[in-house]
Parts: C-alpha cells; structure tokens; sequence
C-alpha cells in the first residue's frame, strides 16, 4: 500500500512558511498535493494567498498541537478519502510544538495510511538575531522547533550580518547537530533539496529514515493480548519513545476495544463501547523496532 507523505512545516511568527509553501507547491507538477493550514485567529489569511485551485483544509481559531489536534484528524482523514494525494503539506501556527503536530498527525486512525517524511523549520534570521528580547517559554519553543526538524532554512538571510549569520549556525548545530540547513532568501527552496531525491525523482526510505529524528512506528495486534505482559513491556521501554497511542484488546476486557495511552512511563487504559482496530503507534527517537516487534508479538 502506498502511504501519504506528509512534510510538517514548522516555524516560529512570521518566519516565512507561507511564502515556503507557495514556492513548494509551484514545483509540485508531477504529484497529487493536498495542504493543511492552520491559523491561530478566527480568521484564515494565508490561505487565500495560495493557488485557487489547491486542495486545502483550513483549521483556524485554535492551534493544532493543542486545541485544534481533533480537527487535524480529521482534515487529514477527509484530504486522504476523497483526495487520495501522494503527499500532504502541514502548515502548522507560528506557536506550535513539531512534536505534539506530529503526535497529531498519528492518531491511530489514520497511522496506517501516512508516513512523516520531513520536518523542515525556517527560522526569522533577524528575529532569532533578537530572540534574547523575548520571553523564556517562546525562546524555548523557537529552540524546540529546531530541535525536531530535520531540516532548517536560514530565512530572510539578506536582513543580517555574515557574524549574525555564522552565530546563527552554530546555535541551531547545538540545539540539533543532525539537522541539515540552507541559507534562504523570501522562503525560496528547490523542491529537489526538500525531498533528496534521487535518479528516479523519488525519495528512498533509507535515505528518510537516516534524516527524520523522530520516527514512528504502527504495530497490529491478532489477538486479545496480555494487560499485564503489556505494562511489563512499556515499564521496560527506554526513554526515547516518548509516546504509545492506539487501541488493544486486552484479557480483563476482552469483549471491548481499550484505548491505550502511554507517554513519561504511564500507561493508560480506558475501555471503548465502539469497536476499533487493534492498532497501536509508537512516536520516538532511535526507535528499535525490529525489537519492538518481537517484544509486542510476545505479549
């Protein structure tokens, strides 16, 4: 089964995503794109300011890491039923966390059907050059957008001094040492950097696998499975998987679907009345999932 790529476009306030996203999607002649947009007002603005014919999901009045998670469900759930594309673009708000936007885009629902292919921040060279002036929590979020990406455009490099530019290296070569970067000027980025693509125009697994940082994992359970061989599994789990989500079907409940949520070592279980696939999605770094396969088909 082919899965939908999907390329999370991260970024603080007014760094340049938009502009990015026009220019990505001008070069997109050969597949079948679809675009979610969020908008933290009541109000959508940037959408207007793409192609008339684009298939686009607007998600406005809430950001979609937080208040806004179920309405990305199910945008991305609609944009693959009736639109069926090769690849969806995530415009996320400027205040959103990567992690949690990716957390979001794999509800257990849509996991089988999608694949993250590509993190790419772009950082406000000249508003990072003043990040001292703001505050604490929105430095920290400016940091953590490139601490997940695995690629970061050195926006509006044109506004800012060579010294501005080179301390601008090294600070996103300490908060992410593998990311790659790109020095760009009004969000401009050949489309075959973005996919690394290779002779045959396509992007091998290996090769997004060895650049996104944050993998995901989608496991299918065939049988009502131990609950307490379960917690032995998850107590025993490192602390790069940060997350575990799904539904199981498990001995004390085995006529229901229990949903199963896991993050910081707690795991969670809350019986369904609606039947659903037994399906659970690990979100992680390093993930060793030949490991995980054989520890879950043991449970």
């Amino acid at each position: 089964m082919n899965k939908t790529r999907i390329v999370l476009l991260s970024g603080f306030l007014g760094s340049g995503k938009t502009t990015l996203l026009k220019h990505l999607l001008a070069q997109e002649d050969q597949q079948h794109v679809a675009v979610v947009m969020n908008e933290v007002g009541e109000v959508s603005i940037d959408g207007k300011l793409l192609p008339p014919d684009t298939h686009l999901s607007e998600i406005t009045d809430g950001c979609i890491c937080c208040t806004g998670r179920d309405e990305l469900e199910r945008a991305i759930l609609t944009l693959y039923q009736q639109q069926k594309p090769d690849v969806i673009y995530i415009e996320s708000s400027g205040i959103a966390h990567p992690l949690e936007v990716i957390d979001a885009c794999l509800s257990p629902v849509i996991a089988e059907y999608m694949t993250i292919q590509k993190v790419i921040t772009i950082v406000d060279s000249e508003r990072w050059s003043k990040k001292h002036l703001y505050r604490k929590p929105l430095q920290k979020l400016m940091d953590e957008q490139i601490k997940y990406a695995d690629q970061v455009l050195i926006n509006k490099a044109d506004l800012i001094t060579q010294q501005q530019f080179e301390t601008i290296v090294q600070d996103i070569k300490m908060i992410q040492p593998n990311a790659q970067w790109r020095m760009t000027t009004h969000g401009r980025m050949p489309l075959d950097t973005h996919y690394f693509t290779h002779a045959n125009g396509r992007a091998t697994e290996a090769h997004m696998k060895h650049h996104l940082h944050v993998h995901h994992f989608v496991y299918t359970f065939k049988k009502v499975i131990s609950k307490r061989a379960l917690d032995a599994f998850v107590r025993a789990l490192p602390a790069t998987v940060f997350r575990i989500k799904g539904f199981v079907s498990v001995d004390e409940y085995p006529e229901k679907t229990t949903l199963f949520q896991y993050s910081f070592g707690v795991p969670l279980y809350f019986p369904q009345e609606v039947k659903f696939p037994t399906t659970l999605v690990f979100i992680g770094e390093d993930l060793e999932i030949e490991q995980l396969k054989q520890q879950l088909e043991a449970t």
